[in-house]
């Protein structure tokens, strides 16, 4: 019986000295293959059979086996070995590396599948390859997950429905900025409380789903501080159904360049200690707030906003300053060449409590209170800065409006095309000293070139009629004249846009499956798709033969618009 009993210690010994040797032998690896002596920790490597590595720098055990690795690789890029997946006790996996570091990359081993107890694992800052996170799908017993996604979420990651808290993106002083499909896969995550997605622009819409996700406590989901604002932007708005998350404490969406109104369905947010809406493109008027609490930090700054909403709301209101300039109104009488006589900021909000300052040129002219405009005073360049009694911090600015008498009075300018040339007419009412009409061309709207230049008819107050024919047009080109005075001024007239009837615009395959290729355009066009019930599903501006990835897309017909021209689109799978 004694020999029994010594044998059998002796055999459990020996299991438990194999165990905890394989976790040894797969740190190790790690360690070799992962540039491991620019870590500067106290690992003994290669060390001896039998060694134990409870106690290296970030191991920690329990129960023989290791449970808990926390390294951090900033030198020098490094690719994580499969022998990851033999340690299979682990409940708590950290490889996260600083901001400047270039961390763990490559493809992530398959074996990362084989850590079926793990509960904590934090990627932030490594540079896995898009499609083999996929693997991080079968880790079902994850509460917390932090990556940084070099490309969108694969669908895999609704598998993780014990997910509590998640991070995804980029973060530090240089976030830097990673486009995206918002990724519909965390409107699927049952226990998930807290979300954070930063320096991340999205391609396709904040779903209406993200509204189900009820046990949500922080939603925040930041674009790109360090870069200006309006150089990216999401595409979509705020989706009513965030009104849902009756929990959130913390609702931070800014730095998106978002469009569209705050849903008034943000009033039923009543536990909110934190509501940021900044530095996006949302605009007035602002719906009912006073469900919010007054103690919570309200953001609505670097918008598009004016008063209308705001007078009501100020007192949940604590940063609303400053908005993008606005836009007003020339008004003046009903006849050709007169100046107009009157300026009226489009300001909202109660006209007794506004007080307007007219700028012409930078020199304050005239200030006036409780009316909705300003007399002007001839030709010159104008602004208003306007005030409102009840927003004390907040002065909307109008754009600049230059006032001149025209010398020559364009009535009308349009194009057509016709056996793959374009004809341009054009007709003036009256002209002063006008030495004629240069035509300019532009494949993008943004860059022109003159291709040909008419003769104007110097002083008349009779109708003249002109034209002009484009021998070689783009698939779709841009046209403007700028008319020249005999003095050397001149002035630009409005863009048009005509379309050559050879310009054949595809969108292939049809049926598609996960990806489309449009061809036939001459330049960047706007782009959208819309579903059988009239939403727009994705949108955003398209290059000749690039391909758009429709692979989250439900089966079913859609329409397809590209610039100016539409198609009907079955996606079947």
């Amino acid at each position: 019986m004694r020999k029994l009993t010594i044998l059998l210690l002796f055999l459990s010994l020996r299991s438990f000295g194999q165990t905890l040797e394989s976790d040894r032998q797969a740190l190790v690896a790690i360690y070799n293959q992962a540039n491991g002596p620019s870590w500067l920790v106290n690992w003994v490597v290669p060390g001896n059979v039998g060694d134990s590595p409870c106690g290296w720098d970030g191991v920690t055990c329990a129960g023989g086996r290791v449970t808990r690795l926390s390294i951090s690789n900033t030198s020098e890029p490094a690719m994580l070995p499969s022998e990851i997946g033999n340690l299979t006790e682990l409940t708590h996996l950290d490889l996260s590396t600083d901001y400047l570091g270039p961390g763990f990359g490559g493809n992530l081993p398959s074996e990362i599948g084989n850590l079926s107890k793990l509960e904590y694992l934090n990627f932030l800052g490594n540079g896995f390859s898009s499609s083999s996170m996929s693997e991080i799908g079968s880790l079902t017993t994850l509460k917390e997950l932090h990556i940084t996604p070099s490309g969108d979420i694969p669908a895999s990651f609704a598998n993780l429905v014990n997910l509590e808290r998640c991070v995804m993106g980029r973060f530090g002083p240089l976030e830097g900025i990673n486009t995206i499909a918002f990724p519909d896969v965390v409107c699927q995550w049952p226990k998930i409380k807290m979300l954070r997605m930063g320096g991340v622009v999205f391609s396709t819409p904040i779903p209406s789903q993200i509204g189900n996700l009820t046990t949500l406590d922080t939603l925040e989901l930041t674009g790109t501080r360090p870069y200006p604002l309006g150089s990216y932007s999401s595409v979509g708005g705020l989706p009513a159904e965030i009104g849902n998350l009756t929990n959130l404490r913390c609702l931070n969406i800014s730095y998106n360049g978002l469009t569209g109104g705050i849903p008034a369905s943000f009033n039923n947010l009543t536990n909110l200690t934190t509501l940021d809406l900044s530095y996006n493109s949302l605009s007035d008027p602002i719906p009912n707030l006073l469900g919010v609490p007054v103690a919570a930090d309200v953001r609505i700054n670097n918008n598009n906003f004016n008063y209308r909403g705001m007078e009501s709301n100020i007192s949940r209101l604590d940063q609303y300053s400053p908005q993008a300039l606005i836009n007003a109104a020339l008004i003046g009488p009903m006849c050709v060449g007169c100046l107009p006589t009157w300026i009226m900021p489009y300001t909202g909000g109660t006209m007794a409590n506004l007080t307007h300052k007219l700028y012409k040129g930078d020199v304050l002219h005239t200030t006036v209170s409780g009316i909705d405009g300003v007399d002007l005073d001839g030709e010159g360049i104008y602004r208003v800065e306007t005030t409102n009694s009840l927003v004390p911090n907040l002065t909307l600015v109008t754009k600049n409006y230059v006032v001149v008498k025209l010398p020559v009075t364009l009535v009308s300018f349009d194009g057509r095309s016709e056996n793959n040339q374009t004809k341009l007419v054009w007709k003036t009412t009256s002209e002063t000293n006008n030495k004629g009409f240069e035509i300019e061309r532009s494949a993008d709207a943004r860059t022109f070139e003159k291709i040909g230049f008419v003769d104007g008819s110097g002083n008349t107050k009779d109708n003249q009629h002109y034209h002009f024919t484009d021998l070689a047009p783009f698939a779709i080109s841009y046209y403007r004249l700028k008319q020249f005075d005999y003095d050397g001024k001149f002035e630009y007239s409005k863009v048009i846009t005509v379309k050559s009837d050879a310009a054949i615009v595809k969108v292939y395959p049809n049926p598609a499956q996960d990806y489309l290729t449009v061809s036939g355009i001459s330049q960047k066009q706007p782009f959208s798709i819309v579903d059988g019930n009239g939403r727009v599903v994705i949108e955003g501006q398209v290059t000749n033969m690039q391909q758009i990835n429709i692979r989250n897309f439900v089966n079913g017909r859609y329409v397809v618009r590209v610039g100016e021209v539409s198609s009907s689109l079955l996606i079947h799978r």
